[in-house]
C-alpha cells in the first residue's frame, strides 16, 4: 500500500473510531462520570486543608491538582485491552490481520479518535467543580506550557502501550483484563491519581517519580498547574521519555510473539 493510500486508510479508520465515540457518547460519558475519583479526593483533601495547608499544598493547590488530574485522565486513557483481549477470544483479529493496515494502528486510530468527544464531555464537569470551589489558581512557566504537550502525548503512549502489552497477554490467558486491574490498583495509588506524589513519605516519593505511574499521570498535571522547577521538569521528561520507548518496544515484542502463536492455531 502506498504512502498516499495509507493515510487515507487511517483518516477513515480516525472517523470511524470518531462516529463510533459519537453513537456511544451516553456510555463514553456514563464511563467519564465512574473516573471521576480525582474530583472524590479534591473534597477529601481540600476539606482537611481548610483550616491549614498538607505539605505544601493549599486548599487552591488541591482544587487544581485533582482538576488537572481528572482532566489528564481523560485525555491519556484509552480501552484497547478489552477490546484485544474480545478480540483474541472471539476470533474478530482475524479479519483485523487481513486488512491492509496494521491491527495496532487500527487501535491507535479509533482511540485517539474518541479524545475530542472525551474533552469535550469532561469539560462542563471539570467547569461544574471549578465554580463550586471558587476558581482555579494555576501559574505555570513558559518552558512547562512548552513541554506539556509532549508530555500529554506521552503520558497516552504508556497507558496505551501497557495496555497493549496486558492485552497481548490474551494470546496465552484467559482474562488478561484481570492483570489490568492490578496495574490500575497500581496506578491510583502511586501515579498521584488518589492523593499527589509530593504528600507521600519522602523516600517513597523520590521512588514513585520514577515510575511509569507518575509519568503517565502525575508528571502532566504538575506540568499544568506549574509546580515543577526546572531542573524537576528536564528529570521528570526524561522519565517519561525512557517509559515511552521502553514499553513501547515491550508492546511489540509482546504482540509479535503473540501474533505467532494466534497465528500457529489456525487463525
Amino acid at each position: 500500500m502506498s504512502a498516499r493510500h495509507q493515510l487515507r486508510a487511517l483518516a477513515a479508520l480516525w472517523r470511524l473510531g470518531f462516529a463510533e465515540a459519537s453513537a456511544y457518547r451516553v456510555a463514553l460519558f456514563v464511563w467519564i462520570l465512574t473516573s471521576t475519583f480525582p474530583l472524590i479526593s479534591l473534597a477529601l483533601w481540600a476539606g482537611i486543608a481548610r483550616d491549614a495547608p498538607v505539605g505544601d499544598f493549599t486548599q487552591r493547590d488541591f482544587v487544581a491538582y485533582f482538576v488537572g488530574a481528572f482532566l489528564i485522565r481523560q485525555l491519556t486513557s484509552s480501552w484497547v485491552v478489552w477490546d484485544l483481549e474480545r478480540q483474541i477470544a472471539t476470533g474478530e483479529l482475524s479479519a483485523l490481520l487481513l486488512r491492509p493496515i496494521h491491527p495496532l494502528l487500527h487501535h491507535l486510530m479509533t482511540n485517539l479518535a474518541a479524545l475530542p468527544l472525551r474533552a469535550a464531555l469532561a469539560a462542563p464537569l471539570a467547569i461544574a467543580v471549578l465554580v463550586a470551589a471558587g476558581g482555579l489558581q494555576i501559574a505555570p512557566s513558559s518552558l512547562e506550557l512548552l513541554v506539556l504537550p509532549l508530555a500529554l502525548v506521552g503520558a497516552w503512549l504508556i497507558n496505551f502501550s501497557v495496555q497493549l502489552i496486558i492485552g497481548s497477554l490474551a494470546f496465552w490467558i484467559t482474562s488478561s483484563s484481570a492483570l489490568y486491574e492490578l496495574w490500575m490498583t497500581c496506578y491510583v495509588v502511586l501515579s498521584g491519581y488518589a492523593v499527589p506524589t509530593s504528600l507521600l513519605p519522602a523516600g517513597m516519593t523520590t521512588a514513585v517519580r520514577y515510575l511509569p505511574f507518575h509519568a503517565a499521570l502525575g508528571f502532566p498535571v504538575e506540568l499544568l498547574i506549574g509546580r515543577l522547577s526546572p531542573a524537576e521538569l528536564l528529570t521528570g521528561f526524561a522519565v517519561q521519555c525512557c517509559w515511552v520507548v521502553a514499553l513501547a518496544l515491550a508492546a511489540g515484542w509482546t504482540w509479535r510473539r503473540g501474533a505467532r502463536v494466534y497465528g500457529a492455531v489456525g487463525a
